[in-house]
């Protein structure tokens, strides 16, 4: 008897997996003001995402508690200079998750 699989022609035999650079954050879409005054984890950041506000925005990553479950987590998008800046320094030390406050001056919001 043959314990070999036969290729069924389909996608999920060949076992290719996705591609890391396509990263997705698969949850609900909050905003900034919302946040203001409130604390969560910022769990992952992707940069110079397009959107119809402009090419240039990172998308962020949030969560209640740093290892909650995806479905527990939400994303918003920014252009502040002062979260990006912080942000990428966070991701350049690979020091994620990091829990932060929200502020705001008007409409200027940064990270404390």
């Amino acid at each position: 008897m043959d314990d070999e699989l036969k290729d069924d022609g389909g996608l999920a035999f060949l076992g290719i997996s996705k591609d890391p650079s396509n990263v997705q954050f698969h949850c609900e879409v909050t905003k900034q003001s919302k946040l203001v005054n409130t604390s969560f984890w910022v769990r992952d950041i992707l940069e110079n995402v397009k959107t119809k506000h402009g090419d240039d925005r990172m998308l962020v990553l949030i969560s209640p508690e740093p290892d909650s479950v995806e479905s527990r987590c939400q994303k918003f998008f920014t252009n502040s200079r002062d979260i990006k800046y912080v942000l990428n320094k966070v991701k350049e030390m690979g020091k994620f998750p990091r829990r932060v406050t929200m502020r705001s001056e008007g409409n200027n919001y940064f990270l404390e």
